[in-house]
């Protein structure tokens, strides 16, 4: 698979996760903060609370369905592994963008109303804190593992490398030590 198509079929992934987690926190977000069709809820106008423990929630069903389905070909990860890596970008992600739109909309612009509540934080908050947290999410949490051929050269790749080059110079600089002795000026064959 071309790494253009995998990497096509992560943001479409980690979009499905991210609507799925959003869902869950709004409806959860929703309830806690209005309390609709007459819920009691100890959180009914603590708004910024509110958010903060229903976009938890989403976060935690966010890095689950991430972890099993989005990067799943970046290598499985044990339950909980990268957890605080994905917390701590999440953590910090919501408290500057999203957290930070519904706080803006708030308080300096005096939008109070539900509707611009869901609006600066469920949708323009959270759509712009998606393409941070696709980044950092892909390059720290759930990097890809690292091949053989990464760490130690690979001779196919070595022997066509350009005349004059450090990998080229260092490669003749080897030869050299291993083909001519110190102790006797008779000429070996090269390690292979």
């Amino acid at each position: 698979m071309s790494v253009r198509r995998r990497v096509v079929g992560e943001i479409l992934r980690f979009m499905a996760v991210g609507g799925i987690a959003t869902t869950v926190a709004t409806v959860l977000y929703n309830v806690l903060a209005y309390a609709p069709l007459h819920l009691v809820t100890p959180l009914k106008g603590h708004i910024t609370w509110s958010y903060v423990i229903s976009h938890g929630v989403g976060m935690v069903l966010s890095y689950e369905l991430s972890r099993r389905w989005t990067f799943q070909q970046h290598g499985r990860q044990s339950a909980g592994e990268g957890f605080v890596s994905y917390a701590i970008i999440n953590v910090i992600t919501m408290v500057t963008i999203p957290l930070g739109c519904l706080w803006l909309s708030r308080h300096a612009l005096g939008l109070t109303s539900p509707l611009e509540d869901n609006l600066s934080g469920n949708v323009v908050g959270l759509l712009l804190s998606q393409v941070a947290r696709f980044y950092l999410f892909r390059t720290f949490v759930f990097h890809r593992p690292i091949r053989y051929t990464e760490v130690y050269d690979d001779p196919h790749v070595t022997a066509g490398a350009a005349e004059g080059s450090a990998v080229s110079l260092l490669e003749e600089t080897v030869r050299e030590e291993t083909t001519v002795s110190s102790s006797d000026d008779r000429v070996r064959p090269p390690a292979s």
